[in-house]
Formats: structure tokens, sequence, C-alpha cells
């Protein structure tokens, strides 16, 4: 279950929300989601759907998502991209969701270097 709870963590991470909004979407308990997301507790078909809903993606995508690395990605429109592990689709993302999180990160590493160049 702990591959599940990172997936499940991962795509939350990736639409930006916060555990406390999943949960109450879910119909679970901040302290029983984050138990799943730390693959501390179980999660059944029930509240593994219940979840995948709150997040805006299927079942499938959680369960799917493994630890691959990707060796590849491509567009498969103009408002997503997929993930490829050895020719096989595993992953999803919004277009407009992975270009938020690239911002995001640049701007993280650029606040950094200046920190490190104050030092």
């Amino acid at each position: 279950m702990l591959q599940v709870g990172q997936n499940i963590r991962r795509i939350r991470e990736y639409k930006n929300l916060t555990q406390e909004w999943v949960a109450e979407k879910s119909g679970l308990s901040v302290s029983t989601y984050g138990s799943i997301e730390r693959g501390d507790a179980d999660v059944n078909f029930r509240k593994l759907a219940d979840i995948a809903e709150a997040l805006g993606v299927q079942e499938e995508d959680i369960i799917s998502m493994g630890g691959n690395v990707f060796n590849n990605t491509f567009s498969n429109n103009e408002n997503s991209v997929i993930g490829i592990n050895n020719g096989s689709p595993v992953f999803s993302v919004d277009k407009a969701i992975l270009e938020k999180l690239l911002k995001d990160k640049d701007e993280e590493i650029a606040f950094l270097r200046g920190l490190v160049g104050k030092g």
C-alpha cells in the first residue's frame, strides 16, 4: 500500500492540493487520509475511488503510476502530457498543471540560488 499512497501524494502535489482538501472531498478524516498517503493504512476500492474522484483522476492512474521513472514524454493533445516507460503510457498530467509545477520549481531554484549567493 506504500506505493499507492506515494502515488496519491504525487498526484495531489502535482495538482497543488492540500491533504485536508482531498480528505474532505473524499469523505475521509485528515488523519485517515494522511495514513493512506504514508502507506500506514490500507485503502479499499471504495476509498480509492473516492480519492481518485477528489483528485480528478481514474483509479487506474493511481495504481499504474508505480515507481516508474519516465524515459519519455509526449503530448497526446494540446491539453495533456503522457509519461512513457518502456513504451507503455503510465501517467497523464494536464499541461497547465505541469507548466505551473515547472514554473514553481524554477522560482524555487532562483530563490535558493539567491540564498546561496548571499552566504
